[in-house]
């Protein structure tokens, strides 16, 4: 849309001056945010990124094949990941979004481009980078929005020109309504930020976070400014994200971590555990119990103590819990049922009722029943299954349209997990659809309501 006010008129002006990125920022994108692949076939191997093919280590199941997972391409150096193949000739790498964090003329800004690169065997890389979103910060507050068009939002691609857009983007994440506020997979490192940033404990690492959220709560939310002065990197993720609710409730508990020096590595996990130690009435307060020495270990111990309890005095408790739960959960994810994603012996579908979720938790022993995930409003469980055997507990978005967590035997990866991701994240699409349709059925539900009515 054209600019409203002398504000926007300033920034589209600086927008449209921006330079290009340089050839050593170009370079550091491909090189760092891709995959760099060569495929093997009986013959030989072909580099993905230059097109060379050579004869290498030929695929079977010997040894010395099993051995040679990596190598470096005679004609590019590049060191490349062997993926063996017979039919697939292609490897695309789509919509990754790469932040460049900068300052211009008092403006704090943040650039997002986003990188796809097209990968035949035998041809060289044909890479495509282009600006697709800006976000121009100044330290009132006040927040101006430059970018492409994102009817779909930003996981579904971007078009038209560089313009300023409707200011709608909350610092909270959510689907749609915040289409701009972009999640960066990589950020450039070498990072600019006025000095207000940094005195409220602003640093490069920006893993994991939406710059968006990040640089509108800096100035305004003191749990963040703590958070990222602590370096508690992780639970200033869930900060930002979907779990800000728990970061207040147990603040004081982050606190002790923060004094002892105790760094959280899996805020999902740790958060879990500092509510099964509520459940039990423990000491949210002291370090032997909120800093654990294996975070991992002491949650599990919990979960079976809490599946154990519920076992042997809440039987018929839990009996009448999920028969009262069922309704619920059906009318709330029930459009959802039936999705299921399949790619080999690998085969990935949605929790259809609250007894599953309970299986899942005693197969796995995890916290996906004793927690109550059948009750989050903002996220979908499924359960991927090996030859129909269970082997992880998947846990899905439905704000960021992004994987929470997908953890098998207590909490851990298990050796189908990049299997497992890969395999969802190619699968959004079928997941967005059913939110389209369900949002397309509640609109003619409510028409006829107001016709009925009248």
């Amino acid at each position: 849309m054209r600019p409203r006010t002398k504000l926007q008129v300033q920034v589209l002006a600086l927008s449209q001056a921006l330079p290009d990125l340089s050839i050593d920022q170009k370079n550091w994108a491909f090189k760092n945010c891709l995959k760099h692949v060569a495929f093997r076939t009986k013959k030989a191997l072909s580099c993905l990124d230059c097109g060379h093919v050579w004869v290498g280590p030929p695929v079977n199941k010997t040894l010395i094949s099993r051995l040679h997972t990596t190598c470096d391409c005679p004609n590019c150096g590049v060191k490349l990941e062997i993926q063996d193949s017979r039919n697939k000739k292609k490897l695309e790498q789509r919509h990754i979004i790469i932040a460049l964090i900068d300052v211009v003329d008092g403006f704090q800004i943040t650039r997002f481009f986003e990188l796809n690169s097209y990968h035949k065997a035998g041809q060289p890389v044909h890479q495509y980078l282009w600006e697709v979103v800006q976000h121009w910060f100044v330290p009132n507050g006040k927040t101006t929005i430059v970018a492409r068009m994102a009817p779909f939002g930003y996981n579904g691609g971007f078009t038209g020109d560089l313009e300023i857009r409707p200011g709608n983007v909350s610092a909270n994440i959510g689907y749609r309504v915040d289409k701009y506020n972009i999640y960066a997979d990589y950020t450039y490192p070498k990072v600019k930020c006025l000095p207000v940033y940094k005195r409220n404990g602003f640093k490069t690492k920006l893993k994991n976070i939406y710059p968006y959220s990040l640089f509108t709560k800096l100035l305004t939310d003191s749990k963040v400014e703590t958070l990222l002065k602590s370096k508690q990197y992780k639970l200033l993720s869930e900060r930002l994200n979907s779990k800000s609710h728990l970061i207040d409730r147990y603040w004081n508990s982050i606190k002790i971590c923060i004094r002892q020096k105790y760094f959280v590595k899996d805020a999902g996990v740790w958060l879990d555990y500092i509510e099964l130690l509520s459940f039990f009435n423990k000491d949210l307060r002291s370090s032997k119990y909120v800093c654990p020495k294996n975070l991992h270990d002491a949650h599990n111990k919990l979960v079976a103590k809490k599946r154990q309890f519920q076992k042997l005095k809440e039987a018929e408790k839990m009996r009448k819990q999920i028969a009262e739960a069922e309704p619920s959960y059906q009318k709330e994810k029930g459009h959802f049922f039936g999705l299921v994603f399949t790619k080999g012996d690998l085969t990935i579908k949605v929790l259809e009722s609250v007894r599953e979720f309970m299986e899942e938790g005693d197969i796995h022993k995890h916290c996906v029943f004793t927690n109550k995930y059948y009750k989050e409003k903002d996220s979908l469980c499924f359960s991927a299954r090996i030859k129909g055997a269970s082997v992880e507990t998947v846990e899905v978005s439905l704000k960021t349209m992004k994987i929470l967590q997908s953890r098998g035997m207590q909490n851990r990866a298990t050796s189908f997990h990049d299997r497992i991701v890969e395999l969802v994240n190619a699968s959004i699409p079928l997941i967005k659809k059913r939110m389209e349709s369900i949002k397309v059925k509640s609109k003619v539900s409510k028409q006829q309501d107001m016709a009925a009515v009248a």
